[in-house]
Protein backbone atom coordinates (compact mmCIF):
# COMPACT_ATOMS: atom_id res chain seq x y z
CA UNK A 1 0.00 0.00 0.00
CA UNK A 2 1.21 3.87 -0.58
CA UNK A 3 3.12 5.83 1.72
CA UNK A 4 1.04 8.44 3.35
CA UNK A 5 3.72 10.69 3.30
CA UNK A 6 3.66 10.84 -0.35
CA UNK A 7 -0.10 11.58 -0.51
CA UNK A 8 -2.59 14.56 0.82
CA UNK A 9 -5.08 12.07 2.14
CA UNK A 10 -8.35 12.84 4.32
CA UNK A 11 -10.70 10.28 5.02
CA UNK A 12 -14.38 10.77 6.62
CA UNK A 13 -16.59 8.26 8.64
CA UNK A 14 -20.56 8.62 8.67
CA UNK A 15 -22.21 6.09 10.96
CA UNK A 16 -26.29 6.16 9.87
CA UNK A 17 -28.97 4.16 11.59
CA UNK A 18 -28.13 1.05 9.71
CA UNK A 19 -24.79 1.54 7.84
CA UNK A 20 -21.14 2.93 7.71
CA UNK A 21 -19.77 4.86 4.84
CA UNK A 22 -16.20 5.68 4.87
CA UNK A 23 -14.10 7.34 1.44
CA UNK A 24 -10.92 8.31 1.34
CA UNK A 25 -9.71 10.75 -1.24
CA UNK A 26 -6.55 12.46 -2.05
CA UNK A 27 -5.65 16.30 -2.80
CA UNK A 28 -2.91 17.30 -5.18
CA UNK A 29 -0.85 20.30 -4.71
CA UNK A 30 -4.06 22.67 -6.33
CA UNK A 31 -6.63 21.50 -3.85
CA UNK A 32 -8.19 19.58 -6.20
CA UNK A 33 -9.87 15.83 -4.71
CA UNK A 34 -10.19 12.70 -6.38
CA UNK A 35 -11.98 9.83 -4.36
CA UNK A 36 -9.72 6.77 -3.89
CA UNK A 37 -11.39 4.41 -2.18
CA UNK A 38 -15.12 4.00 -0.53
CA UNK A 39 -16.65 1.05 2.06
CA UNK A 40 -19.80 0.37 3.41
CA UNK A 41 -20.77 -1.57 6.05
CA UNK A 42 -23.92 -2.40 7.75
CA UNK A 43 -25.55 -2.97 11.22
CA UNK A 44 -28.47 -2.60 13.83
CA UNK A 45 -26.58 -1.11 16.21
CA UNK A 46 -27.45 2.58 16.38
CA UNK A 47 -31.05 3.47 17.93
CA UNK A 48 -31.18 7.05 17.21
CA UNK A 49 -27.70 7.97 17.41
CA UNK A 50 -26.78 6.01 20.05
CA UNK A 51 -24.93 3.32 20.25
CA UNK A 52 -27.04 0.36 20.94
CA UNK A 53 -24.77 -3.07 20.24
CA UNK A 54 -20.89 -2.15 20.55
CA UNK A 55 -20.24 -5.09 18.96
CA UNK A 56 -22.34 -4.78 15.88
CA UNK A 57 -21.38 -1.00 14.47
CA UNK A 58 -17.63 -2.10 15.24
CA UNK A 59 -17.59 -5.11 13.54
CA UNK A 60 -19.08 -2.57 10.47
CA UNK A 61 -17.10 0.21 10.84
CA UNK A 62 -14.20 -2.55 10.00
CA UNK A 63 -15.97 -4.05 6.73
CA UNK A 64 -16.29 -1.05 5.72
CA UNK A 65 -12.59 0.17 6.53
CA UNK A 66 -11.36 -3.02 4.93
CA UNK A 67 -13.45 -2.36 1.51
CA UNK A 68 -12.42 1.33 1.69
CA UNK A 69 -8.49 0.30 1.88
CA UNK A 70 -8.53 -2.64 -0.74
CA UNK A 71 -10.06 -0.13 -3.57
CA UNK A 72 -7.95 2.78 -2.29
CA UNK A 73 -4.80 0.64 -2.20
CA UNK A 74 -3.24 3.17 1.04
CA UNK A 75 -4.13 2.69 4.55
CA UNK A 76 -6.83 4.57 6.12
CA UNK A 77 -5.85 8.03 7.61
CA UNK A 78 -7.37 9.76 10.76
CA UNK A 79 -10.58 10.23 9.57
CA UNK A 80 -13.57 13.45 10.10
CA UNK A 81 -16.29 11.96 12.00
CA UNK A 82 -19.67 12.90 11.41
CA UNK A 83 -22.06 12.32 14.19
CA UNK A 84 -25.79 12.50 14.75
CA UNK A 85 -27.54 15.61 15.35
CA UNK A 86 -29.48 13.82 17.86
CA UNK A 87 -27.93 13.99 20.40
CA UNK A 88 -26.37 17.70 19.47
CA UNK A 89 -28.20 21.36 20.30
CA UNK A 90 -27.47 24.55 19.25
CA UNK A 91 -27.59 27.72 21.07
CA UNK A 92 -26.41 31.38 21.33
CA UNK A 93 -24.49 32.91 24.05
CA UNK A 94 -22.28 36.23 25.09
CA UNK A 95 -19.46 36.98 26.43
CA UNK A 96 -17.07 39.99 27.19
CA UNK A 97 -13.69 40.83 28.50
CA UNK A 98 -11.92 44.06 29.55
CA UNK A 99 -8.97 44.63 27.46
CA UNK A 100 -6.21 45.40 30.10
CA UNK A 101 -3.25 45.94 28.46
CA UNK A 102 -1.72 49.63 28.19
CA UNK A 103 -2.14 50.48 24.61
CA UNK A 104 -5.62 48.54 24.47
CA UNK A 105 -4.81 46.73 21.22
CA UNK A 106 -6.67 43.45 20.39
CA UNK A 107 -5.02 40.47 20.08
CA UNK A 108 -5.22 36.96 19.19
CA UNK A 109 -5.25 35.87 22.95
CA UNK A 110 -8.07 38.34 23.27
CA UNK A 111 -10.24 36.79 20.66
CA UNK A 112 -9.65 33.65 22.46
CA UNK A 113 -10.73 35.26 26.26
CA UNK A 114 -13.83 36.64 25.46
CA UNK A 115 -15.10 33.61 23.20
CA UNK A 116 -14.15 31.08 26.25
CA UNK A 117 -16.40 33.66 28.45
CA UNK A 118 -18.97 33.17 26.09
CA UNK A 119 -18.54 29.41 26.41
CA UNK A 120 -18.33 29.44 30.35
CA UNK A 121 -20.99 31.05 31.05
CA UNK A 122 -23.40 29.14 28.67
CA UNK A 123 -22.41 25.61 28.44
CA UNK A 124 -23.88 22.98 30.45
CA UNK A 125 -22.11 20.02 32.37
CA UNK A 126 -21.81 16.62 30.48
CA UNK A 127 -21.94 18.40 27.21
CA UNK A 128 -18.77 19.00 25.08
CA UNK A 129 -18.21 22.05 22.14
CA UNK A 130 -18.30 20.52 18.86
CA UNK A 131 -18.42 24.06 16.44
CA UNK A 132 -18.47 27.50 17.82
CA UNK A 133 -19.73 30.31 15.06
CA UNK A 134 -19.16 33.91 15.88
CA UNK A 135 -21.81 36.05 14.79
CA UNK A 136 -20.71 39.35 15.63
CA UNK A 137 -17.82 40.88 17.86
CA UNK A 138 -18.52 44.60 19.52
CA UNK A 139 -16.00 47.05 20.24
CA UNK A 140 -16.58 49.61 23.21
CA UNK A 141 -20.49 48.95 22.24
CA UNK A 142 -19.74 49.43 18.26
CA UNK A 143 -20.80 46.55 16.23
CA UNK A 144 -17.64 45.05 14.07
CA UNK A 145 -17.45 43.69 10.46
CA UNK A 146 -14.77 40.94 10.71
CA UNK A 147 -12.38 40.60 13.47
CA UNK A 148 -11.41 43.08 15.71
CA UNK A 149 -7.71 41.96 15.58
CA UNK A 150 -5.14 45.33 15.43
CA UNK A 151 -8.48 47.52 16.62
CA UNK A 152 -7.98 49.68 19.73
CA UNK A 153 -10.72 49.12 23.09
CA UNK A 154 -11.27 48.62 26.21
CA UNK A 155 -14.39 46.02 25.83
CA UNK A 156 -14.77 43.31 23.41
CA UNK A 157 -18.17 41.23 23.27
CA UNK A 158 -19.04 38.69 20.91
CA UNK A 159 -21.87 36.94 20.10
CA UNK A 160 -21.65 32.97 19.56
CA UNK A 161 -24.29 30.44 18.21
CA UNK A 162 -22.38 27.05 20.14
CA UNK A 163 -23.35 23.48 19.08
CA UNK A 164 -22.81 21.10 21.34
CA UNK A 165 -22.72 17.15 22.13
CA UNK A 166 -24.18 15.04 24.92
CA UNK A 167 -20.79 13.97 26.76
CA UNK A 168 -22.27 10.29 27.11
CA UNK A 169 -23.60 8.83 23.81
CA UNK A 170 -20.65 10.98 22.18
CA UNK A 171 -18.00 9.07 23.98
CA UNK A 172 -19.59 5.64 23.23
CA UNK A 173 -19.76 6.68 19.81
CA UNK A 174 -16.01 7.54 19.67
CA UNK A 175 -15.17 4.59 22.00
CA UNK A 176 -16.86 2.21 19.39
CA UNK A 177 -14.84 3.66 16.25
CA UNK A 178 -11.57 3.46 18.03
CA UNK A 179 -12.02 -0.44 19.19
CA UNK A 180 -12.20 -0.95 15.49
CA UNK A 181 -8.94 0.25 15.13
CA UNK A 182 -9.74 3.55 13.51
CA UNK A 183 -7.98 6.96 14.42
CA UNK A 184 -9.88 9.69 15.05
CA UNK A 185 -9.03 13.66 13.20
CA UNK A 186 -12.25 15.46 13.48
CA UNK A 187 -15.59 15.08 14.82
CA UNK A 188 -17.95 17.29 13.52
CA UNK A 189 -22.15 17.42 13.50
CA UNK A 190 -23.03 15.37 10.12
CA UNK A 191 -25.90 17.79 9.28
CA UNK A 192 -23.96 20.62 9.21
CA UNK A 193 -21.02 18.62 6.88
CA UNK A 194 -23.75 18.40 4.62
CA UNK A 195 -24.91 22.03 4.38
CA UNK A 196 -21.43 23.27 3.66
CA UNK A 197 -21.98 21.25 0.06
CA UNK A 198 -25.42 22.24 -0.72
CA UNK A 199 -25.83 25.32 0.44
CA UNK A 200 -24.40 28.89 -1.13
CA UNK A 201 -23.95 31.82 0.98
CA UNK A 202 -26.35 33.24 -0.77
CA UNK A 203 -28.58 31.09 0.29
CA UNK A 204 -27.93 31.62 4.05
CA UNK A 205 -27.99 35.02 3.80
CA UNK A 206 -31.97 34.97 1.94
CA UNK A 207 -32.83 32.17 4.74
CA UNK A 208 -32.86 28.50 4.10
CA UNK A 209 -33.61 25.74 5.73
CA UNK A 210 -31.89 22.07 5.17
CA UNK A 211 -33.58 18.86 5.71
CA UNK A 212 -31.28 16.08 5.63
CA UNK A 213 -34.35 13.00 5.60
CA UNK A 214 -32.25 9.84 6.41
CA UNK A 215 -33.52 6.40 7.60
CA UNK A 216 -34.22 6.76 11.14
CA UNK A 217 -33.40 10.14 11.68
CA UNK A 218 -34.34 13.68 9.97
CA UNK A 219 -32.13 16.73 11.01
CA UNK A 220 -33.38 20.41 10.47
CA UNK A 221 -30.75 23.35 9.73
CA UNK A 222 -32.37 26.71 9.41
CA UNK A 223 -29.66 29.62 8.34
CA UNK A 224 -31.17 33.61 8.10
CA UNK A 225 -28.83 36.72 7.46
CA UNK A 226 -25.61 34.20 7.17
CA UNK A 227 -25.88 32.97 9.84
CA UNK A 228 -27.25 29.31 11.76
CA UNK A 229 -30.34 30.05 13.63
CA UNK A 230 -31.81 26.45 14.72
CA UNK A 231 -31.23 23.28 14.22
CA UNK A 232 -32.97 19.70 15.39
CA UNK A 233 -33.16 16.24 14.72
CA UNK A 234 -36.40 14.45 14.25
CA UNK A 235 -36.51 10.68 15.35
CA UNK A 236 -38.59 9.57 12.12
CA UNK A 237 -37.27 9.12 8.54
CA UNK A 238 -37.96 6.94 5.95
CA UNK A 239 -37.94 3.42 7.78
CA UNK A 240 -41.35 4.82 9.36
CA UNK A 241 -42.95 4.88 5.52
CA UNK A 242 -41.59 1.43 5.22
CA UNK A 243 -42.49 -0.03 8.54
CA UNK A 244 -45.95 1.38 8.45
CA UNK A 245 -46.78 -0.12 4.30
CA UNK A 246 -45.74 -3.53 6.77
CA UNK A 247 -47.94 -3.64 9.14
CA UNK A 248 -50.90 -1.76 7.12
CA UNK A 249 -50.66 -3.41 3.59
CA UNK A 250 -49.41 -7.15 5.71
CA UNK A 251 -46.75 -7.07 3.12
CA UNK A 252 -43.05 -7.86 3.02
CA UNK A 253 -39.66 -5.34 4.03
CA UNK A 254 -38.45 -6.20 0.62
CA UNK A 255 -42.29 -5.20 -0.81
CA UNK A 256 -42.54 -2.39 1.28
CA UNK A 257 -39.37 -0.72 0.19
CA UNK A 258 -40.07 -1.66 -3.37
CA UNK A 259 -43.51 0.16 -2.72
CA UNK A 260 -42.14 3.44 -1.25
CA UNK A 261 -39.36 4.12 -4.09
CA UNK A 262 -41.19 3.42 -6.76
CA UNK A 263 -44.74 4.87 -5.75
CA UNK A 264 -44.05 7.27 -3.00
CA UNK A 265 -46.98 9.56 -2.46
CA UNK A 266 -49.89 9.83 -4.71
CA UNK A 267 -48.87 7.12 -6.98
CA UNK A 268 -50.49 6.53 -10.56
CA UNK A 269 -53.38 4.08 -10.39
CA UNK A 270 -51.82 1.54 -13.03
CA UNK A 271 -48.53 1.62 -11.58
CA UNK A 272 -49.43 0.97 -8.37
CA UNK A 273 -51.90 -2.22 -9.78
CA UNK A 274 -48.53 -3.58 -11.41
CA UNK A 275 -47.23 -4.24 -7.67
CA UNK A 276 -50.22 -6.93 -7.12
CA UNK A 277 -50.71 -10.05 -8.45
CA UNK A 278 -54.23 -10.48 -9.79
CA UNK A 279 -55.60 -7.82 -9.19
CA UNK A 280 -54.79 -5.74 -12.65
CA UNK A 281 -58.29 -6.65 -13.97
CA UNK A 282 -60.03 -5.87 -10.74
CA UNK A 283 -60.92 -2.47 -10.09
CA UNK A 284 -62.80 -2.79 -7.03
CA UNK A 285 -60.01 -4.38 -5.47
CA UNK A 286 -57.42 -2.06 -6.78
CA UNK A 287 -59.21 0.94 -5.71
CA UNK A 288 -59.46 -0.79 -2.09
CA UNK A 289 -55.98 -1.48 -1.93
CA UNK A 290 -54.69 2.18 -3.34
CA UNK A 291 -57.19 3.92 -1.06
CA UNK A 292 -55.41 1.55 1.92
CA UNK A 293 -52.18 2.44 0.60
CA UNK A 294 -52.27 6.11 0.48
CA UNK A 295 -53.77 6.47 3.52
CA UNK A 296 -51.31 4.76 5.49
CA UNK A 297 -48.35 6.20 3.70
CA UNK A 298 -49.66 9.95 3.23
CA UNK A 299 -50.59 10.03 6.62
CA UNK A 300 -46.75 9.54 8.06
CA UNK A 301 -45.05 11.44 5.15
CA UNK A 302 -47.67 14.42 6.21
CA UNK A 303 -46.45 13.70 9.55
CA UNK A 304 -42.67 14.00 8.80
CA UNK A 305 -43.35 17.59 7.03
CA UNK A 306 -45.19 19.03 10.32
CA UNK A 307 -42.94 18.04 12.46
CA UNK A 308 -40.55 20.21 9.77
CA UNK A 309 -42.70 22.51 10.01
CA UNK A 310 -42.82 23.17 13.71
CA UNK A 311 -39.46 23.40 14.10
CA UNK A 312 -38.92 26.02 11.63
CA UNK A 313 -42.07 27.62 13.35
CA UNK A 314 -39.24 28.32 16.53
CA UNK A 315 -37.28 30.56 14.40
CA UNK A 316 -40.28 32.51 13.13
CA UNK A 317 -40.75 30.84 9.83
CA UNK A 318 -40.58 33.75 7.89
CA UNK A 319 -37.88 35.48 5.52
CA UNK A 320 -36.83 32.10 4.05
CA UNK A 321 -36.29 33.10 0.64
CA UNK A 322 -34.31 30.29 -0.03
CA UNK A 323 -36.70 27.74 0.69
CA UNK A 324 -36.02 24.28 1.33
CA UNK A 325 -33.09 22.19 0.23
CA UNK A 326 -34.00 18.67 0.95
CA UNK A 327 -30.62 15.85 0.79
CA UNK A 328 -30.50 12.12 2.50
CA UNK A 329 -32.84 8.88 1.14
CA UNK A 330 -36.31 11.07 1.19
CA UNK A 331 -35.21 12.75 -1.95
CA UNK A 332 -35.87 9.75 -4.00
CA UNK A 333 -39.48 9.49 -2.78
CA UNK A 334 -41.45 10.51 -5.55
CA UNK A 335 -43.84 13.26 -4.34
CA UNK A 336 -42.24 13.99 -0.89
CA UNK A 337 -40.61 16.82 -2.12
CA UNK A 338 -43.72 18.47 -3.30
CA UNK A 339 -46.10 17.36 -0.59
CA UNK A 340 -43.30 19.21 1.85
CA UNK A 341 -44.05 22.81 -0.47
CA UNK A 342 -47.36 22.00 0.42
CA UNK A 343 -47.13 21.73 4.16
CA UNK A 344 -44.31 24.56 4.28
CA UNK A 345 -45.80 26.53 1.85
CA UNK A 346 -42.06 27.25 1.12
CA UNK A 347 -40.06 25.37 -2.28
CA UNK A 348 -38.66 22.23 -2.07
CA UNK A 349 -35.43 21.07 -3.70
CA UNK A 350 -34.52 17.58 -3.69
CA UNK A 351 -30.80 17.07 -4.02
CA UNK A 352 -28.48 14.43 -4.33
CA UNK A 353 -24.96 16.22 -3.85
CA UNK A 354 -21.63 16.23 -4.67
CA UNK A 355 -18.54 18.02 -5.83
CA UNK A 356 -15.71 15.94 -6.47
CA UNK A 357 -13.22 14.95 -9.25
CA UNK A 358 -13.34 11.02 -10.55
CA UNK A 359 -15.81 9.99 -8.65
CA UNK A 360 -15.83 5.99 -8.55
CA UNK A 361 -18.92 4.10 -10.12
CA UNK A 362 -19.76 2.34 -7.04
CA UNK A 363 -19.71 5.64 -4.80
CA UNK A 364 -22.92 7.31 -6.89
CA UNK A 365 -25.20 6.57 -4.33
CA UNK A 366 -26.93 8.70 -2.08
CA UNK A 367 -25.43 6.42 0.57
CA UNK A 368 -22.32 8.13 0.25
CA UNK A 369 -23.52 11.90 0.41
CA UNK A 370 -22.98 12.57 3.95
CA UNK A 371 -19.45 10.84 3.92
CA UNK A 372 -18.09 12.67 0.52
CA UNK A 373 -19.58 16.39 2.41
CA UNK A 374 -17.41 15.46 5.55
CA UNK A 375 -14.30 15.00 3.13
CA UNK A 376 -14.57 18.44 1.46
CA UNK A 377 -15.67 19.60 5.00
CA UNK A 378 -11.98 18.18 6.18
CA UNK A 379 -10.05 19.44 3.09
CA UNK A 380 -10.64 22.99 3.36
CA UNK A 381 -8.75 23.93 6.33
CA UNK A 382 -5.60 22.03 4.17
CA UNK A 383 -6.05 24.26 1.63
CA UNK A 384 -4.53 26.90 3.64
CA UNK A 385 -0.95 24.68 4.03
CA UNK A 386 1.88 26.31 2.97
CA UNK A 387 2.16 23.72 0.16
CA UNK A 388 -1.39 24.27 -1.19
CA UNK A 389 -1.01 26.91 -4.26
CA UNK A 390 -3.70 29.33 -3.04
CA UNK A 391 -3.46 31.46 -6.25
CA UNK A 392 -4.99 28.18 -8.23
CA UNK A 393 -8.89 27.78 -7.34
CA UNK A 394 -9.88 23.82 -6.50
CA UNK A 395 -11.70 22.53 -9.56
CA UNK A 396 -14.88 21.37 -8.45
CA UNK A 397 -16.94 19.09 -11.12
CA UNK A 398 -20.71 18.05 -10.37
CA UNK A 399 -20.21 14.69 -11.37
CA UNK A 400 -23.54 13.42 -9.25
CA UNK A 401 -26.94 12.89 -11.14
CA UNK A 402 -30.04 12.02 -9.64
CA UNK A 403 -30.14 8.13 -9.09
CA UNK A 404 -32.94 5.45 -9.34
CA UNK A 405 -30.69 3.01 -6.92
CA UNK A 406 -32.71 3.35 -3.61
CA UNK A 407 -30.69 4.63 -0.25
CA UNK A 408 -30.70 1.05 1.64
CA UNK A 409 -33.28 1.47 4.51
Amino acid sequence: MTDLAEEHLVASLDIGTSKVAIVIAEMNSFGVQRIIGIGTGFHNGLHRGIVSDVDGVRKAVMEAVIKAERMAQVVLPPVVVGIPGSFCSSFAASGAITITRSNHQVQSEDVERVLGAAEAVAIPPGRRVIHRFVRAFRLDGQHLEGQPLGLVGRRLEVDVQFVTAALAPLEGLIDCIEQAGVKIGEVIVQCLAISDMVLAPSHRKLGVVLVDLGAGLTDVVVFRKGHLQHMACLPIGTDSLVRDLIIGLKVSPVEAEGLVRELGCNPDPERFAGFWEGCQGDSDIQIQLLDQYNEILMARAEEIWQLVRSQVAKVGGVNLQAGVKMVGGGVLVPGLADLGSRILHLPVDAIVPVEMEDLPEAGRNPAYAAAVGLVRHRTVPLLALPEAHKSIPASWAVLWQKVRDWLKF
